[in-house]
């Protein structure tokens, strides 16, 4: 009888010592239901955050449609009208730009909105694509509609279109 005794009190400990770890655990888990809960910047891991930051950033840019040099190249030469945008620099802009295109530096553009019509499409271009991509995302998030990205003028350039070199 005694030793069926020591063989269930270790057993009792054991079932004793998951129970409590389960409500324990349980309790942790449960912490803050029925409450708000609120989830800023400083809760959530670089990982979360770096991913919440990308879903913004794609879902700006869903709004941007892609626009080929070559369809722009058309554009221009049927005289379509859509407003092209030049956001490189004022030095940049002379050295070879778009025919009609309109220069407003990306670090200016902000500031600038009220010069450019909502009720137009805008094809934006830089150098290389990132600024253009940056005004295309900057015209979307204050509330441009129709906003097209060519990326950049090097493209133009390789496939022999025409710049306005500017004196």
């Amino acid at each position: 009888m005694i030793k069926n005794k020591l063989f269930i009190a270790p057993i009792v400990l054991i079932l004793i010592i998951f129970i409590s770890s389960f409500i324990v655990g349980s309790c942790k888990i449960t912490e803050g239901v029925g409450e708000e809960s609120k989830v800023t910047e400083d809760t959530l891991t670089k990982e979360e955050t770096k991913e919440e930051i990308s879903i913004a950033e794609d879902e700006t840019i869903a709004e941007v449609t892609s626009i080929s040099v070559e369809e722009v190249y058309e554009i221009i030469k049927n005289n379509q009208d859509y407003i092209i945008l030049d956001v490189r620099t004022k030095e940049e802009f002379n050295e070879g730009h778009l025919e009609d295109a309109i220069l407003i530096p990306v670090s200016e553009l902000e500031s600038r909105l009220d010069e450019l019509p909502k009720d137009k499409p805008i094809i934006t271009y830089c150098r290389s694509g990132i600024r253009s991509r940056n005004a295309a995302n900057i015209l979307v998030e204050n509330g441009f509609t129709q906003i097209y990205d060519m990326g950049g003028i090097l493209d133009w350039i390789d496939k022999g279109y025409p710049v306005i070199e500017e004196e």
